[in-house]
């Protein structure tokens, strides 16, 4: 994340290698790094075009609170992993507590205070959002847009993916 300024960036890194350090690197495949954008394949991002992702407006960033990483560029290269922000991973607990509370919601929001975009589109799932709870504190001059599937459950990752495909080509819900 090379917009990211420097302190932060060499705390994200430090927390990445922690989580990788007291997992002992469980559930990582470190062999053949891809963009996040190629690499993720989940129910949402099999509803992101192809296209979308080759085509998208200049301009137009998809951030996202990973599991291992703790937060991606979609161009950021990332390996073949295993985790959930939903699930427990042994000695560290459930990862979306883990990673807020180390500090992943200042990361984004210093992140989100150095690049300043006009708007943010907030399409995150439950234990994802949980991750990075309270970033917007603070933060000014950037408007943030969380977009919910109340009662669709897991049922709304296909539109959240879609809803992703559009803000690719558009800059907009």
């Amino acid at each position: 994340m090379a917009t990211l300024p420097a302190g932060l960036r060499d705390r994200l890194l430090d927390l990445r290698k922690q989580l990788l350090s007291r997992t002992g690197g469980k559930g990582v495949d470190a062999v053949g790094l891809m963009p996040a954008y190629e690499r993720f394949d989940g129910n949402m991002y099999r509803r992101i075009e192809p296209s979308a992702w080759a085509g998208r407006t200049a301009g137009v960033e998809v951030l996202i609170v990973s599991a291992l990483r703790g937060l991606l560029g979609s161009r950021d290269t990332v390996p073949r992993y295993s985790h959930s922000m939903a699930e427990a991973m042994p000695p560290l607990g459930k990862l979306n507590a883990w990673w807020r509370e180390r500090g992943l919601p200042d990361v984004l929001r210093g992140l989100l205070a150095a690049v300043r975009p006009r708007s943010v589109v907030d399409l995150l799932s439950l234990e994802y959002r949980d991750a990075v709870e309270g970033y917007r504190e603070g933060l000014e001059g950037v408007s943030v847009r969380a977009i919910d599937f109340p009662g669709m459950g897991r049922a709304s990752q296909p539109e959240r993916g879609r809803l992703v495909s559009k803000i690719l080509r558009s800059g907009g819900p």
